[in-house]
């Protein structure tokens, strides 16, 4: 069944979903995510239910369908964001995180003492930042 592609808004058949979770609620970024829970359990304290739907594919076991299991411990919840996207879409996402992740990282203080949260972190502000903040401070009076 053809999908939109959430990015670039391409429309087909052959779509990935992107996964992210890091602590953080993702939906301040104004960006379409779908917000799901994940539950983790103690591998030990589950049992099988259903045995996964698989197919033997040029020696390969390949799964179509997941098994189901029964918990028998406690479940710990983890709030995932999801994107369904294209293969062209996907592949920039990889190269953006490995851009990020090259990227060194900068922690030095402006020495303005002032403190802002940007992406869910608290920096300090650069002078630009505190003057432009000064002067959106004075047109709201």
């Amino acid at each position: 069944m053809p999908e939109k592609c959430q990015r670039c808004g391409e429309v087909g058949e052959d779509r990935r979903t992107l996964q992210m979770a890091c602590f953080y609620d993702m939906s301040e970024l104004s960006l379409p995510f779908k917000k799901q829970t994940l539950f983790h359990a103690d591998v030990d304290e589950c049992e099988p239910v259903k045995g996964p739907t698989t197919v033997d594919l040029a020696g390969e076991r390949i799964v179509l369908k997941a098994g189901t299991v029964r918990c028998n411990g406690g479940l710990t919840p983890q709030s995932l964001y999801t994107l369904r996207v294209c293969k062209d879409c996907r592949a920039a996402w990889m190269m953006a995180i490995r851009q990020w992740f090259n990227v060194p990282v900068n922690r030095s203080a402006t020495g303005t003492g002032v403190y802002i949260r940007r992406a869910g972190a608290t920096v300090e502000a650069t002078e630009e930042e505190v003057e432009s903040l000064r002067r959106r401070a004075e047109r709201e009076r």
